[in-house]
């Protein structure tokens, strides 16, 4: 939908507008190619993703390019939002124990599924409020100042978030301090493995050379391969999570589920507890 129908349309009106058309668009792509965990409703196709750009391809920047089998017809959940849910649901504590979770401009398909969930003290947070994708529970929150106390959460979800943040090491630290020990964050990003160093120049403000540079008007870098390094600084147990190896309860194949296949999850605990059950 328009971006400028979004700033003038009231959430009580695009919700249910948007429901009606998303409900619409789901039926003309019903099918049984792929299935989203999410929504649990199965489609001939998923819609296009991502972005086409030149820094794009030459930096193979996973989590940033085009997709052909991306967007979620119905909930709109990308592929990357269907890897967090997938590792969370069937190789986690996420769905059984009861836990206080903060997440982070929060996906609003996994938005929707988490704030139902009866095990979660569910905390969404986000530094610009768009009432088209939020309702007035998702509270405004600034990822350098958070104000909760140290140790408040078992799980932070923070996803494509500090490719955007100057003060990348801050809002880590950030992340980390409200961590309770042993508590666990997902933090993606895009990621160039063709850098073995993270790009990033701030004296680049202008958004087309932004988008040029780093592949998205609003991003200030590249994460390269010394990212899972860059959490550590932060004090950050980091654990590479790979799809073949390390999604063993999800229901096969995972190809049904539309995943971008070199996608990786970073997932971070804070000591003490880094053997706890997940």
């Amino acid at each position: 939908m328009n971006k400028n129908l979004k700033k003038i349309i009231p959430y009580p009106v695009a919700r249910p507008v948007k429901n009606i058309w998303l409900g619409i668009r789901g039926l003309y792509y019903i099918g049984n190619n792929y299935e989203c965990p999410v929504c649990g409703h199965h489609f001939r196709k998923m819609l296009p993703g991502g972005f086409d750009l030149p820094v794009i391809k030459e930096k193979q920047i996973i989590g940033g390019g085009y997709r052909e089998n991306d967007i979620c017809p119905y909930c709109k959940s990308t592929d990357r939002d269907r890897f967090v849910f997938l590792y969370l649901k069937y190789e986690s504590n996420f769905f059984r124990n009861n836990l206080l979770v903060l997440h982070v401009a929060p996906e609003p398909s996994l938005y929707r599924f988490f704030k139902k969930m009866k095990n979660l003290q569910y905390y969404p947070v986000t530094k610009y409020q768009e009432g088209f994708y939020y309702d007035k529970s998702v509270r405004k929150a600034d990822l350098l100042d958070l104000n909760f106390e140290e140790g408040t959460f078992d799980w932070v979800l923070c996803n494509h978030v500090l490719e955007h943040i100057p003060e990348d090491a801050k809002a880590m630290s950030e992340i980390f301090r409200v961590l309770k020990p042993g508590g666990h964050a997902i933090l993606q990003v895009p990621v160039s493995l063709k850098l073995k160093t993270t790009y990033e120049d701030f004296s680049i403000t202008d958004p087309a050379e932004r988008e040029k540079h780093f592949g998205q008007f609003d991003h200030v870098r590249i994460y390269g391969s010394d990212y899972p390094n860059r959490l550590e600084q932060a004090g950050f147990y980091v654990k590479i999570i790979n799809q073949e190896n390390d999604l063993m309860h999800v229901p096969p194949p995972l190809t049904k589920y539309a995943l971008n296949s070199k996608e990786k999850l970073f997932l971070c605990t804070k000591p003490n507890s880094i053997n706890s059950s997940l």
